[in-house]
């Protein structure tokens, strides 16, 4: 498998993709919220995101959205006693 494929994604091409900082996905990766594969030593590491891991962070982002909102609805319900 090559890290150069259309499979897999910079980190400044997946910062684009979802709207953020390139250091916001740099701090992700590593934290191991963010899946990547480095591809070179040195002072800043070169990594290589596959494209899937996009997909995963929308889905994720979509569950927190979700269990945010019935929260919120949880509490805007009155306690009946």
């Amino acid at each position: 498998m090559r890290i150069d494929e259309p499979d897999f994604l910079s980190i400044k091409e997946f910062a684009s993709k979802l709207g953020v900082h390139p250091n916001t996905i740099r701090r992700s990766i590593k934290k191991g919220r963010i899946s990547a594969f480095k591809v070179a030593p040195g002072r800043r590491s070169v990594y290589r995101i596959p494209k899937t891991e996009a997909n995963r962070m929308a889905l994720f982002d979509m569950e927190e959205m979700i269990e945010r909102i019935i929260e919120k609805r949880a509490q805007e319900i009155p306690k009946v006693l």
